[in-house]
């Protein structure tokens, strides 16, 4: 089974100082996220399914579907990606 991509993103974002967007993993790696805590976004891979803990731990949280070709060109350009959607999100504010 081929590693998620975003392991090597969240590898690549550290190596870069982007300490807020963290990598969050359950169910023994069914479960894969990159989450940013200010603002409240998290990024979905669209092949991985939907999972409970997006709503009981994310409910608040803006949801970013990354699709594999989103991801098909390596880490630098997925990392190029979220930083832009981290600029246009900056604002988000979550709906109370």
């Amino acid at each position: 089974m081929a590693a998620h991509p975003f392991h090597a993103v969240a590898d690549l974002a550290a190596r870069q100082g982007m300490d807020q967007l963290a990598l969050t993993v359950a169910d023994d790696g069914a479960y894969v996220r990159l989450v940013q805590q200010d603002p409240p976004l998290f990024f979905k891979y669209k092949a991985d399914p939907s999972h409970p803990l997006d709503r009981a731990d994310l409910h608040n949280f803006k949801r970013l579907t990354l699709s594999e070709e989103d991801c098909s060109n390596g880490p630098e350009a997925t990392l190029a990606l979220i930083k832009m959607l981290l600029e246009k999100f900056a604002d988000y504010q979550p709906k109370r």
